[in-house]
């Protein structure tokens, strides 16, 4: 359904392999934590790229703490007309990250994500 594909701009994305219809599950990653003390420490790695903020705890107030999702998630690239979104989901075994189309994605076409933390990142342009 997806690939990781390399685009000079952006580095590494995710795309389509073929037609994902609005409302798909894409993937359902398990879910790393860190707390907001720690973004100091991770701003300073690698890993700083591939973190997620939930939007609802973000807009609530910006010191919140930090997820990693261990799957292909993490590698969608940011766009202000994003057409998929990550559904934290909270079961018995942990947090999971559910990629979902938000719209129909053509196969090729790239699957993105509106990042809720983009202030935060210092090389944005990377990234859009």
């Amino acid at each position: 359904m997806i690939e990781v594909k390399f685009f000079d701009k952006k580095e590494r994305g995710i795309v389509a392999t073929k037609l994902i219809t609005k409302e798909t599950l894409i993937e359902a990653a398990p879910v790393g934590s860190f707390p907001a003390e720690q973004w100091s420490i991770i701003n300073k790695t690698e890993v700083f790229k591939y973190c997620f903020v939930i939007p609802a705890e973000y807009e609530k107030k910006q010191n919140v703490g930090g997820y990693i999702a261990f799957g292909l998630s993490s590698l969608c690239n940011h766009s202000e007309t994003p057409n998929a979104y990550i559904n934290w989901v909270k079961d018995e075994i942990g947090l999971w990250a559910h990629l979902i189309a938000s719209k129909d994605i053509q196969p090729g076409e790239e699957v993105l994500l509106l990042y809720t933390n983009i202030d935060q990142y210092s090389l944005a342009n990377k990234f859009i």
